[in-house]
């Protein structure tokens, strides 16, 4: 009897190591502490913490830099902040986060969500929307940026996007490394220098000089859905290109040859382009014409990249009764027909990386009756025909508006906001770009 007791007791003993040793590898892994530069098969890794609120997401990579910021509600102020990270390519994780104190009081958003980019000089820009005191409009914001030479240590006065007191709102913007090294920065503004007479707002472009800030803006188009993200991309022939979601009214001069004359106004992708490095822009053509009557916005905005010679773009649309993310290349000056990616599939966002284009985005699903949602990641090699799908987040959870960006020849990064603890937290995972079956 004393014998099986003793060996009982070791049992427990056994197990009790084995649960906590399980116990605290599952706390390295939420934390991001310890990747040992390996990419672990179906590692989730915790950015910030379930205690407090974090949303909006983004990921900027310069080439030479890579860093991703975010939302976060500060105790201490009982506010938002805006907080960033550098990603560490050699240990293959991200260094401890750092705060932004010009920006407390920003908008949480996770369409419109604040940006951190940074130059060839390595110069960091934080751009952030606060509130509009303005009663001229309900839902008006106003953009600022902050600088700061020294990698985050301090940071400028908050400063105005935009100067011309004439603008009520600005949101829905993006943002990229430009040819030349500096930022360059898309948004939409409630100013109608561009068809003034019709609805949405008017679809305007800037970059940054050095550590001076942003300069020389200029509207490239007019008519914009006023709540869908915009879209700035750079090839590797230094070319510009930038998608926006457009609003075609009945007495607008359009090109889609379905437009029927009704009193719905149709919201279609359209695209314009830079080849002197933002100075003009091209004439806007439409993307697909969908022909999507709405009076509303969806919230959803297009992704752009480009595959040697052909730029492809991605977007959500639910025209003629069509819903879902759509596909397509452009090539000799003209996108091709669109081809469906996902019909359940909502806010895409796409990368280019060894000769193939990776999409990912969320979808709905239901398992014994209750709903879910799960990010994607779709890679499309020659064709949409020619393509690999696979779920990224754990299954039965919440998930929403996935990041993506390309971290090496073999490596892709891929962020998200989890709603499966008290409040969403950001969480990535590292994903071979070769193989996605690691």
């Amino acid at each position: 009897m004393r014998y099986s007791n003793l060996v009982f007791f070791f049992i427990l003993l056994q197990l009790s190591f084995f649960s906590c040793k399980e116990k605290n590898s599952l706390i390295d892994k939420e934390e991001g502490i310890n990747v040992k530069n390996e990419l672990f098969k179906d590692t989730i890794y915790k950015l910030t913490d379930s205690k407090v609120n974090s949303e909006g997401v983004f990921i900027f990579n310069s080439g030479t830099e890579i860093l991703m910021n975010w939302t976060e509600w500060s105790k201490e102020s009982n506010k938002n902040i805006l907080k960033f990270s550098f990603f560490d390519t050699i240990s293959q994780k991200f260094m401890k986060p750092i705060s932004i104190p010009p920006s407390k009081g920003l908008q949480m958003h996770a369409e419109s969500m604040a940006k951190v980019g940074v130059t060839a000089e390595g110069v960091l820009y934080a751009i952030f929307r606060l509130k509009s005191k303005s009663r001229k409009t309900m839902y008006g914001g106003t953009m600022y940026y902050t600088i700061s030479a020294d990698k985050g240590k301090t940071w400028s006065d908050k400063i105005k996007l935009v100067a011309d007191e004439s603008s009520d709102s600005q949101s829905f913007y993006d943002i990229s490394i430009l040819p030349d090294g500096e930022i360059g920065i898309t948004w939409l503004d409630s100013r109608k220098p561009i068809h003034k007479n019709n609805k949405g707002k008017t679809l305007y472009f800037a970059k940054t000089n050095t550590d001076k800030g942003f300069y020389k803006e200029i509207p490239i188009a007019g008519s914009t859905c006023e709540c869908c993200r915009t879209d700035i991309y750079i090839d590797k022939n230094k070319k510009i290109h930038v998608a926006y979601r457009n609003i075609i009214e009945k007495t607008e001069d359009f090109s889609n040859t379905n437009f029927t004359l009704s009193d719905v106004e149709i919201r279609d992708m359209y695209y314009v382009s830079s080849d002197d490095n933002g100075k003009t822009f091209s004439k806007p053509i439409p993307i697909s014409n969908d022909n999507w009557h709405m009076n509303g916005c969806p919230h959803t905005g297009p992704s752009l990249a480009q595959k040697g010679s052909d730029l492809a773009a991605v977007w959500f649309t639910a025209a003629n009764n069509t819903k879902g993310i759509f596909f397509t290349t452009k090539n000799n000056g003209k996108f091709n027909e669109r081809k469906l990616l996902s019909a359940e599939g909502r806010h895409p966002q796409m990368i280019e990386a060894v000769g193939k284009y990776f999409v990912v985005y969320e979808m709905y699903y239901e398992l014994e009756d209750i709903g879910y949602t799960k990010i994607v990641l779709e890679e499309i090699k020659s064709s949409i025909k020619d393509k690999i799908k696979r779920e990224v987040s754990d299954l039965k959870t919440n998930n929403n508006h996935a990041v993506i960006s390309s971290i090496n020849d073999s490596t892709i990064l891929i962020a998200w906001i989890n709603k499966n603890t008290r409040n969403p937290r950001l969480v990535y995972k590292l994903m071979s770009n070769t193989n996605l079956n690691i």
